[in-house]
């Protein structure tokens, strides 16, 4: 899977000094499991509820789970509903935009967040990386989804089964466990990925494997997050918003939550 060019936002709003270096932070594993504790409060338990049970868009962290949950049911059973999706949306929404969540998954081509979720224009932020791995525009874009006036009351950490960006770090480990490359600027998501597969115990091999490390990068990355943004750490421990990894199975197209 070749990496695609991030998207560049500008964070208008709480702007922070630049954190410590990637390879800083991927060399500062310990405390990671305790700040993913923060993220652990998002339970997604919720009944699964569709949009149309509630009197408007969805406010608080169990209401977004609540839409996105039904949209991932419809979407699996093959009864999407599109919603959101007219020219009418469309206008209504080309002045101000309004989402309720920002999902940050994989470049893959099959893993849309709009078609899995079933939602449609204005509803989401998206935000995607090969392997869903960070860098710094990317944490700052999801503190600006994040800060007002948007303030959305969920992030997503989408991993997904058979990830290329996954599967290429763990061959590129099997010919360098200490320092795998791979061409060019990809060695970037490799660099990230690979403490993730070193930590994950791992039973199995091929696509078993892969998706283990899938799983353990979602909730890693979930992790680097509180660790790095004070920005969405502190919009946590306010309760105003939730950080919830989960991952994507490209077979039955459901959504599994990992953390609750």
């Amino acid at each position: 899977m070749m990496p695609q060019p991030e998207p560049r936002f500008l964070n208008r709003q709480n702007p922070t000094p630049a954190g410590p270096s990637r390879r800083g932070l991927l060399a500062g594993s310990s405390g990671l499991i305790a700040l993913a504790g923060l993220a652990a409060c998002a339970s997604p338990q919720a009944p699964e509820t569709g949009r149309a049970n509630l009197a408007g868009p969805p406010q608080t962290p169990d209401e977004v789970l609540q839409v996105l949950r039904a949209g991932n049911q419809r979407y699996a059973d093959g009864m999407p509903e599109h919603p959101n999706q007219a020219t009418e949306r469309r206008n209504e929404q080309a002045e101000h935009q309004n989402p309720f969540a920002l999902i940050h998954g994989c470049v893959d081509s099959r893993v849309t967040p709009e078609l899995l979720f079933d939602q449609g224009i204005g509803d989401l932020f998206v935000t995607r990386t090969a392997g869903g791995v960070l860098d710094g525009t990317l944490v700052g874009s999801m503190e600006f989804a994040v800060s007002s006036p948007y303030s959305v009351p969920l992030l997503v950490i989408l991993g997904h089964a058979a990830c290329g960006a996954v599967a290429g770090t763990l061959k590129a480990m099997e010919e360098d466990a200490k320092n795998p490359q791979l061409p060019g600027e990809m060695v970037d998501f490799a660099e990230q990925i690979a403490p993730v597969a070193r930590r994950a115990k791992v039973e199995g091999s091929g696509s078993e494997e892969v998706d283990h490390v899938v799983q353990a990068n979602a909730r890693a990355v979930t992790a680097q997050l509180l660790k790095r943004s004070a920005i969405i750490r502190e919009a946590v421990q306010e309760k105003r918003t939730r950080v919830v990894a989960a991952v994507y199975d490209l077979d039955s197209g459901e959504v599994r939550w990992l953390d609750g």
